[in-house]
């Protein structure tokens, strides 16, 4: 899969809870992120237009 840069602001306490999950999972926080991503376009695939 190809990969985008792509540059944003998220809520510090919520992303050192990411990093520190990474850390016990052994896992990317990027990893997490995009995993948490896709989660939310699973849950709201039957609400698009």
């Amino acid at each position: 899969m190809a990969r985008k840069n792509i540059n944003t602001t998220l809520d510090e306490d919520l992303y050192k809870k990411i990093k520190i999950l990474a850390i016990e999972l052994n896992k990317n926080a990027n990893d997490l992120l995009e995993e948490g991503m896709e989660y939310i376009l699973d849950k709201y695939k039957d609400n698009q237009a």
